[in-house]
């Protein structure tokens, strides 16, 4: 399970060198999909939207995250706990047939 950044879909200005890191995750995840399947190891990416972290909470003013928090379908960022589902069903016994993919629970993409 590899977790990226909707930075490396979408592209931010002076953030690069960090979508093309996290751009280089999902070409592996699918390399290792491709690998890893017929030994029953399932690979993914899952791309967060931007998340209220402590780091992410501490960085941007309210005002600031409310804003941000308007662009996205839901009309708020997310909390970490409402990705961290995703992630655990993709690593999951559950997960028997999701592999090579980029999954968003990003609450509606800007």
């Amino acid at each position: 399970m590899n977790v990226s950044s909707g930075v490396a879909l979408d592209g931010v200005v002076g953030a690069g060198p960090y979508g093309a890191a996290k751009a280089a995750l999902h070409g592996l995840t699918a390399c290792l999909a491709r690998e890893l399947g017929p030994h029953g190891i399932l690979t993914n990416v899952v791309v967060p939207g931007l998340t209220l972290s402590d780091r992410v909470s501490a960085a941007l003013p309210p005002n600031v995250q409310e804003q941000r928090g308007k662009a996205y379908a839901i009309g708020r960022l997310l909390q970490p706990e409402e990705v961290a589902p995703t992630i655990v069903f993709l690593c999951s016994s559950a997960n028997t047939a999701v592999t090579g993919e980029i999954v968003r629970a990003s609450g509606g993409r800007p």
